[in-house]
């Protein structure tokens, strides 16, 4: 891996994890002691990121971490509910007994990170990771997986803001209905637990929006 393609890497995770904020200037000198190169390979990496849509690029203000906004909330949760409700749909048929235990002990494991925890948000997140890539991979599209996978990397930021307005037993009732609905084998219903689950998280982060950075 080249240097452009690490700076780029790191600061893309930087973003998504919320380390670098909404609104944060990166100069492109501060970035080049940071990552001890000069300002070629740091020209590159933010121009990739500008077309991403990660950052945007200002005259007499370098590049700037984009901030968010509720187009962009609900262009993004709006995808996510018709991918992941016919994802679970389609993987329905596809789940076994021990896939189903694994989705519950996944979700177990959920109702047990605490506030008091060490990092206890980026332990929850991965754990939500986990369970909804569960059904890109076994719906039986292969192309679902890198589409959901792309979409929810994106909306990692916001979902750290998610856990401070509302409570993790919210997503995990949602997830014991989803399993629910799994066991009886009824993909209507999946997808119906599914397309509910996703719309409450959509629904929280439009209600409370004004907490958010604007653009």
């Amino acid at each position: 891996m080249n240097i452009k393609d690490k700076i780029y890497k790191r600061l893309r995770n930087e973003i998504i994890n919320g380390k670098l904020m909404p609104g944060e200037r990166l100069p492109e000198t501060n970035l080049s002691k940071k990552f001890g190169c000069s300002r070629a390979p740091i020209r590159e990496a933010l121009s990739q990121l500008e077309k991403e849509g990660f950052v945007i690029r200002k005259e007499n203000q370098g590049a700037i971490v984009t901030k968010s906004s509720p187009e962009e909330i609900i262009d993004y949760y709006s995808l996510l509910e018709v991918l992941e409700s016919q994802a679970v749909e389609w993987a329905t048929t596809h789940l076994a007994d021990e896939d189903l235990d694994q989705l519950e002990d996944l979700n177990n494991s959920m109702k047990k990170v605490s506030p008091t925890d060490e990092n206890y948000i980026e332990k929850w997140v991965s754990l939500n990771l986990a369970f909804h890539r569960f059904f890109s991979e076994k719906c039986g599209n292969e192309k679902m997986i890198w589409l959901v996978e792309e979409i929810r990397l994106r909306i990692t930021r916001f979902r750290y803001l998610s856990f401070m307005l509302t409570t993790f037993n919210d997503y995990t009732r949602d997830h014991d209905a989803i399993i629910e609905a799994l066991r009886l084998k009824d993909g209507s219903m999946a997808r119906a637990a599914m397309l509910k689950h996703i719309s409450r998280a959509k629904e929280v982060l439009l209600k409370y929006f004004f907490y958010m950075p604007k653009a």
